[in-house]
Protein backbone atom coordinates (compact mmCIF):
# COMPACT_ATOMS: atom_id res chain seq x y z
CA UNK A 1 0.00 0.00 0.00
CA UNK A 2 1.90 3.29 -0.70
CA UNK A 3 0.23 6.48 0.11
CA UNK A 4 -0.30 9.05 -3.03
CA UNK A 5 -1.29 13.10 -3.57
CA UNK A 6 -2.51 13.74 -7.12
CA UNK A 7 -3.42 17.48 -7.68
CA UNK A 8 -5.93 18.51 -10.36
CA UNK A 9 -6.98 21.49 -10.51
CA UNK A 10 -10.72 19.86 -11.42
CA UNK A 11 -12.79 16.94 -10.68
CA UNK A 12 -15.89 15.97 -12.40
CA UNK A 13 -18.05 16.50 -9.56
CA UNK A 14 -18.38 20.35 -11.09
CA UNK A 15 -16.15 20.48 -14.11
CA UNK A 16 -16.44 17.27 -16.02
CA UNK A 17 -13.81 17.36 -18.36
CA UNK A 18 -11.07 14.90 -20.09
CA UNK A 19 -8.63 15.72 -17.19
CA UNK A 20 -10.64 15.25 -14.62
CA UNK A 21 -12.66 12.27 -15.45
CA UNK A 22 -9.13 10.52 -16.23
CA UNK A 23 -8.06 11.65 -13.20
CA UNK A 24 -10.96 10.24 -10.99
CA UNK A 25 -10.97 6.86 -12.53
CA UNK A 26 -7.00 6.54 -11.97
CA UNK A 27 -7.86 7.63 -8.61
CA UNK A 28 -11.12 5.43 -7.86
CA UNK A 29 -8.98 2.01 -9.30
CA UNK A 30 -5.64 2.86 -7.31
CA UNK A 31 -8.28 3.15 -3.68
CA UNK A 32 -9.73 -0.31 -5.37
CA UNK A 33 -5.96 -1.77 -5.76
CA UNK A 34 -5.23 -0.97 -2.34
CA UNK A 35 -3.44 2.33 -1.88
CA UNK A 36 -4.73 5.67 -0.07
CA UNK A 37 -5.23 8.33 -2.66
CA UNK A 38 -5.55 12.44 -1.55
CA UNK A 39 -6.45 14.58 -4.34
CA UNK A 40 -5.69 18.31 -3.91
CA UNK A 41 -8.02 20.03 -6.08
CA UNK A 42 -10.58 23.50 -6.11
CA UNK A 43 -13.35 20.99 -7.00
CA UNK A 44 -15.64 19.30 -4.07
CA UNK A 45 -15.42 15.41 -3.90
CA UNK A 46 -17.64 14.21 -6.40
CA UNK A 47 -20.62 11.84 -5.12
CA UNK A 48 -18.86 8.13 -5.99
CA UNK A 49 -15.20 8.86 -4.80
CA UNK A 50 -13.45 6.08 -3.00
CA UNK A 51 -10.80 8.93 -2.27
CA UNK A 52 -10.21 11.75 -0.09
CA UNK A 53 -10.60 14.74 -1.41
CA UNK A 54 -9.10 18.56 0.09
CA UNK A 55 -10.76 21.25 -1.84
CA UNK A 56 -8.89 24.56 -1.89
CA UNK A 57 -10.15 27.89 -2.17
CA UNK A 58 -9.81 30.57 -4.41
CA UNK A 59 -8.17 33.31 -3.75
CA UNK A 60 -9.28 35.35 -6.31
CA UNK A 61 -12.30 36.04 -8.40
CA UNK A 62 -10.27 37.18 -11.32
CA UNK A 63 -10.87 35.21 -14.72
CA UNK A 64 -6.85 35.92 -15.27
CA UNK A 65 -5.90 35.16 -12.35
CA UNK A 66 -7.55 32.17 -11.92
CA UNK A 67 -5.22 30.52 -15.09
CA UNK A 68 -2.19 31.07 -12.37
CA UNK A 69 -3.16 30.25 -9.21
CA UNK A 70 -3.41 26.75 -9.16
CA UNK A 71 0.56 26.42 -9.11
CA UNK A 72 0.85 28.63 -6.87
CA UNK A 73 -1.89 26.71 -4.14
CA UNK A 74 -0.18 23.61 -5.17
CA UNK A 75 2.84 24.93 -4.27
CA UNK A 76 2.32 25.49 -0.81
CA UNK A 77 0.54 22.19 0.40
CA UNK A 78 3.17 20.16 1.79
CA UNK A 79 3.75 16.88 0.33
CA UNK A 80 6.20 15.11 2.94
CA UNK A 81 4.09 12.14 3.67
CA UNK A 82 3.32 10.91 0.98
CA UNK A 83 4.87 8.05 -0.90
CA UNK A 84 3.87 9.65 -4.43
CA UNK A 85 3.72 12.99 -5.43
CA UNK A 86 1.28 12.97 -8.98
CA UNK A 87 0.31 16.34 -11.04
CA UNK A 88 -2.03 16.15 -13.24
CA UNK A 89 -1.12 19.86 -14.58
CA UNK A 90 -0.25 23.31 -12.88
CA UNK A 91 3.05 22.26 -11.35
CA UNK A 92 5.79 24.38 -13.00
CA UNK A 93 6.21 26.25 -9.74
CA UNK A 94 6.58 22.85 -7.40
CA UNK A 95 9.68 21.22 -6.67
CA UNK A 96 10.45 18.80 -8.37
CA UNK A 97 11.53 15.47 -6.61
CA UNK A 98 12.37 11.25 -7.15
CA UNK A 99 8.50 11.19 -5.61
CA UNK A 100 6.75 13.45 -8.34
CA UNK A 101 5.22 11.74 -11.19
CA UNK A 102 3.63 14.05 -13.76
CA UNK A 103 0.52 13.62 -16.60
CA UNK A 104 0.91 16.20 -19.74
CA UNK A 105 -2.66 15.36 -21.18
CA UNK A 106 -1.76 16.59 -24.09
CA UNK A 107 0.36 19.37 -25.27
CA UNK A 108 -0.35 23.14 -25.12
CA UNK A 109 1.73 23.95 -28.42
CA UNK A 110 -0.73 21.99 -30.38
CA UNK A 111 -3.92 23.58 -28.40
CA UNK A 112 -2.17 26.37 -29.54
CA UNK A 113 -1.52 25.59 -33.32
CA UNK A 114 -5.36 24.72 -33.11
CA UNK A 115 -6.57 27.56 -31.40
CA UNK A 116 -9.81 29.15 -32.52
CA UNK A 117 -9.07 32.64 -31.34
CA UNK A 118 -5.78 34.78 -30.95
CA UNK A 119 -6.58 35.37 -27.17
CA UNK A 120 -6.64 31.14 -26.68
CA UNK A 121 -3.33 30.73 -28.85
CA UNK A 122 -1.41 33.28 -26.67
CA UNK A 123 -2.64 31.28 -23.71
CA UNK A 124 -1.53 27.85 -24.46
CA UNK A 125 1.78 29.64 -26.08
CA UNK A 126 2.23 31.03 -22.45
CA UNK A 127 1.49 27.63 -20.89
CA UNK A 128 3.70 26.03 -23.50
CA UNK A 129 6.11 27.25 -21.78
CA UNK A 130 5.20 26.29 -18.21
CA UNK A 131 5.46 22.79 -19.68
CA UNK A 132 8.57 23.00 -20.96
CA UNK A 133 10.04 24.22 -17.14
CA UNK A 134 7.34 20.80 -15.78
CA UNK A 135 9.88 19.16 -17.69
CA UNK A 136 13.22 19.87 -16.73
CA UNK A 137 11.91 19.19 -13.31
CA UNK A 138 12.97 16.11 -11.29
CA UNK A 139 10.51 13.08 -11.42
CA UNK A 140 8.70 10.56 -13.95
CA UNK A 141 7.04 12.06 -16.66
CA UNK A 142 4.39 10.61 -19.23
CA UNK A 143 2.44 11.72 -22.13
CA UNK A 144 -0.80 10.41 -23.39
CA UNK A 145 0.16 9.66 -26.57
CA UNK A 146 2.98 9.31 -28.82
CA UNK A 147 2.20 13.10 -30.57
CA UNK A 148 1.76 14.55 -26.80
CA UNK A 149 5.02 13.15 -26.10
CA UNK A 150 6.80 14.12 -29.56
CA UNK A 151 5.68 17.81 -28.90
CA UNK A 152 7.31 18.02 -25.23
CA UNK A 153 11.13 17.80 -23.99
CA UNK A 154 12.31 14.89 -21.43
CA UNK A 155 9.27 13.28 -22.01
CA UNK A 156 9.52 9.31 -22.83
CA UNK A 157 7.15 7.39 -21.35
CA UNK A 158 3.27 6.91 -23.22
CA UNK A 159 0.57 6.36 -21.47
CA UNK A 160 -2.63 6.56 -22.60
CA UNK A 161 -5.85 7.62 -21.07
CA UNK A 162 -8.62 5.10 -19.73
CA UNK A 163 -11.85 3.97 -20.38
CA UNK A 164 -13.82 1.81 -17.05
CA UNK A 165 -15.43 -1.12 -19.19
CA UNK A 166 -17.89 -2.20 -16.19
CA UNK A 167 -19.62 1.27 -16.71
CA UNK A 168 -18.95 1.73 -20.67
CA UNK A 169 -21.02 -1.89 -21.75
CA UNK A 170 -22.44 -2.26 -24.91
CA UNK A 171 -26.46 -2.63 -24.97
CA UNK A 172 -27.90 -3.34 -28.57
CA UNK A 173 -31.05 -3.74 -27.59
CA UNK A 174 -30.89 0.29 -26.75
CA UNK A 175 -30.26 0.99 -30.54
CA UNK A 176 -32.55 3.44 -32.34
CA UNK A 177 -34.58 2.10 -35.30
CA UNK A 178 -33.69 5.21 -37.67
CA UNK A 179 -29.54 6.22 -38.17
CA UNK A 180 -28.65 8.38 -35.77
CA UNK A 181 -25.10 10.13 -34.70
CA UNK A 182 -23.27 11.45 -32.05
CA UNK A 183 -20.82 14.75 -30.73
CA UNK A 184 -19.37 15.70 -27.73
CA UNK A 185 -18.17 19.24 -27.27
CA UNK A 186 -18.35 22.43 -28.61
CA UNK A 187 -19.22 23.99 -31.79
CA UNK A 188 -16.25 26.57 -32.81
CA UNK A 189 -12.84 24.96 -31.57
CA UNK A 190 -10.66 22.31 -32.43
CA UNK A 191 -14.09 20.13 -31.59
CA UNK A 192 -15.34 21.57 -34.84
CA UNK A 193 -19.00 20.68 -34.21
CA UNK A 194 -20.34 23.15 -36.21
CA UNK A 195 -18.28 21.53 -39.03
CA UNK A 196 -20.37 18.14 -38.37
CA UNK A 197 -24.20 20.43 -38.46
CA UNK A 198 -23.02 21.98 -41.72
CA UNK A 199 -22.50 18.46 -43.19
CA UNK A 200 -25.35 16.61 -41.21
CA UNK A 201 -27.28 19.16 -43.35
CA UNK A 202 -26.18 19.43 -46.28
CA UNK A 203 -25.17 15.94 -46.91
CA UNK A 204 -26.36 13.07 -44.34
CA UNK A 205 -30.01 14.31 -44.19
CA UNK A 206 -29.84 14.47 -48.08
CA UNK A 207 -29.42 11.02 -48.25
CA UNK A 208 -31.37 9.35 -44.49
CA UNK A 209 -34.01 12.34 -43.78
CA UNK A 210 -35.10 10.11 -40.57
CA UNK A 211 -31.17 10.58 -39.31
CA UNK A 212 -30.21 12.71 -36.03
CA UNK A 213 -27.79 14.12 -34.38
CA UNK A 214 -27.61 14.78 -30.68
CA UNK A 215 -25.28 17.29 -29.22
CA UNK A 216 -23.64 17.06 -26.10
CA UNK A 217 -21.79 20.37 -24.99
CA UNK A 218 -21.87 23.65 -23.74
CA UNK A 219 -22.81 25.62 -26.11
CA UNK A 220 -26.79 25.29 -27.59
CA UNK A 221 -27.30 23.96 -30.87
CA UNK A 222 -31.01 23.78 -32.89
CA UNK A 223 -31.49 22.66 -36.59
CA UNK A 224 -33.72 20.03 -38.40
CA UNK A 225 -33.23 16.65 -36.45
CA UNK A 226 -30.64 17.84 -33.95
CA UNK A 227 -31.43 16.92 -30.12
CA UNK A 228 -29.34 19.07 -27.77
CA UNK A 229 -28.52 18.18 -24.61
CA UNK A 230 -25.80 20.03 -22.87
CA UNK A 231 -24.14 18.73 -20.13
CA UNK A 232 -25.42 15.18 -18.98
CA UNK A 233 -24.43 12.30 -16.30
CA UNK A 234 -22.12 9.85 -16.82
CA UNK A 235 -24.78 7.03 -17.14
CA UNK A 236 -26.64 9.51 -19.51
CA UNK A 237 -23.23 9.63 -21.76
CA UNK A 238 -23.28 5.45 -21.78
CA UNK A 239 -27.14 5.80 -22.61
CA UNK A 240 -26.14 7.81 -25.82
CA UNK A 241 -23.29 5.96 -27.21
CA UNK A 242 -25.36 2.80 -26.60
CA UNK A 243 -28.18 4.28 -28.96
CA UNK A 244 -26.10 6.27 -31.37
CA UNK A 245 -24.96 4.19 -34.23
CA UNK A 246 -22.14 6.59 -35.26
CA UNK A 247 -19.85 8.83 -32.60
CA UNK A 248 -18.38 11.37 -34.78
CA UNK A 249 -15.35 13.21 -33.97
CA UNK A 250 -14.41 15.99 -36.41
CA UNK A 251 -11.91 17.33 -34.18
CA UNK A 252 -8.84 19.26 -36.01
CA UNK A 253 -6.62 18.49 -32.56
CA UNK A 254 -7.04 15.75 -29.95
CA UNK A 255 -4.52 14.84 -27.23
CA UNK A 256 -6.13 11.54 -27.26
CA UNK A 257 -9.52 11.04 -27.89
CA UNK A 258 -11.07 9.84 -25.07
CA UNK A 259 -14.50 9.80 -26.74
CA UNK A 260 -12.86 7.38 -29.00
CA UNK A 261 -12.53 4.81 -27.12
CA UNK A 262 -15.52 5.25 -24.57
CA UNK A 263 -17.94 4.89 -27.74
CA UNK A 264 -15.58 1.52 -28.82
CA UNK A 265 -16.77 -0.11 -25.15
CA UNK A 266 -20.17 1.11 -25.47
CA UNK A 267 -20.68 -0.79 -29.29
CA UNK A 268 -20.80 2.42 -31.01
CA UNK A 269 -18.98 2.77 -34.45
CA UNK A 270 -16.98 5.77 -34.46
CA UNK A 271 -15.74 8.12 -37.57
CA UNK A 272 -12.95 10.82 -36.39
CA UNK A 273 -11.21 13.46 -39.16
CA UNK A 274 -7.52 12.44 -39.44
CA UNK A 275 -5.32 13.60 -36.39
CA UNK A 276 -2.65 12.61 -34.16
CA UNK A 277 -4.40 12.00 -31.38
CA UNK A 278 -6.87 9.22 -33.17
CA UNK A 279 -4.42 8.16 -35.35
CA UNK A 280 -3.05 6.25 -32.72
CA UNK A 281 -6.32 4.58 -31.82
CA UNK A 282 -8.07 4.18 -34.95
CA UNK A 283 -6.93 1.63 -37.80
CA UNK A 284 -8.82 2.79 -40.85
CA UNK A 285 -12.01 0.65 -41.68
CA UNK A 286 -10.86 -1.89 -38.82
CA UNK A 287 -12.16 -0.45 -35.64
CA UNK A 288 -13.11 3.00 -36.56
CA UNK A 289 -13.11 5.86 -39.59
CA UNK A 290 -11.00 8.19 -40.48
CA UNK A 291 -11.78 10.79 -42.98
CA UNK A 292 -10.89 14.50 -44.29
CA UNK A 293 -13.55 17.38 -43.52
CA UNK A 294 -13.79 17.16 -46.98
CA UNK A 295 -14.78 13.62 -47.06
CA UNK A 296 -16.58 13.46 -43.57
CA UNK A 297 -20.24 13.28 -45.24
CA UNK A 298 -18.82 10.66 -47.39
CA UNK A 299 -17.59 8.57 -44.86
CA UNK A 300 -20.55 8.97 -42.36
CA UNK A 301 -23.07 7.78 -45.09
CA UNK A 302 -20.74 4.81 -46.05
CA UNK A 303 -21.23 3.63 -42.64
CA UNK A 304 -25.30 4.43 -42.25
CA UNK A 305 -25.70 2.41 -45.55
CA UNK A 306 -23.22 -0.68 -44.98
CA UNK A 307 -24.70 -2.61 -41.88
CA UNK A 308 -21.64 -5.46 -42.02
CA UNK A 309 -19.28 -2.66 -42.78
CA UNK A 310 -20.82 -0.74 -39.36
CA UNK A 311 -20.99 -4.17 -37.70
CA UNK A 312 -17.69 -4.64 -38.53
CA UNK A 313 -16.54 -1.76 -37.02
CA UNK A 314 -18.37 -2.08 -33.57
CA UNK A 315 -16.99 -5.88 -33.27
CA UNK A 316 -13.40 -4.26 -33.79
CA UNK A 317 -13.76 -1.65 -31.97
CA UNK A 318 -15.01 -3.60 -28.40
CA UNK A 319 -11.76 -5.58 -28.70
CA UNK A 320 -9.84 -2.78 -29.05
CA UNK A 321 -11.35 -0.98 -25.95
CA UNK A 322 -10.02 -3.68 -23.75
CA UNK A 323 -6.16 -1.97 -24.38
CA UNK A 324 -7.48 1.01 -22.53
CA UNK A 325 -9.35 -0.64 -19.67
CA UNK A 326 -8.68 1.67 -16.50
CA UNK A 327 -7.30 -1.78 -14.85
CA UNK A 328 -4.77 -1.92 -17.49
CA UNK A 329 -3.73 1.47 -17.58
CA UNK A 330 -3.38 1.97 -14.05
CA UNK A 331 -1.46 -1.22 -13.79
CA UNK A 332 1.11 1.00 -15.73
CA UNK A 333 0.98 3.96 -13.10
CA UNK A 334 1.76 1.50 -10.55
CA UNK A 335 4.73 1.10 -12.47
CA UNK A 336 5.83 3.94 -12.79
CA UNK A 337 4.94 4.94 -8.94
CA UNK A 338 7.03 1.38 -8.09
CA UNK A 339 10.25 3.48 -10.10
CA UNK A 340 9.70 6.37 -8.67
CA UNK A 341 9.45 5.56 -4.77
CA UNK A 342 11.74 2.75 -4.67
CA UNK A 343 11.37 0.45 -1.85
CA UNK A 344 8.80 2.69 -0.12
CA UNK A 345 6.23 1.71 -2.29
CA UNK A 346 4.89 -2.23 -1.59
CA UNK A 347 3.68 -4.62 -4.24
Amino acid sequence: MSTIAFFSKYLPSDKPSGVSVQVHRLAQQLVKNGHVVTCFSFSPAPADAIYNVVQLEWKTQSPLLRKLFPAIAFRNVCVKSFDIVHYHGDDYLCEGSSRRVRTFYGSALNEALHAATVSRFIYQALFYFFEWISCFKKGKLAGISRATVKSLPCVRSVIYCSVPLDIYTPDGNRKTVNPSLLFLGDLDSRKRGRLLVDVFHSEILKKFPDCTLTIIGPQPCSGINIEYIGNCTELELVRQYQKSWICCMPSSYEGFGVPVIEAFACGCAVVATINSGVREIITHKVNGMVCTPKTLGATVNEVLENSELRSSLIRNGKRSACSFATEKITGEYEDVYRAASGTQMSD
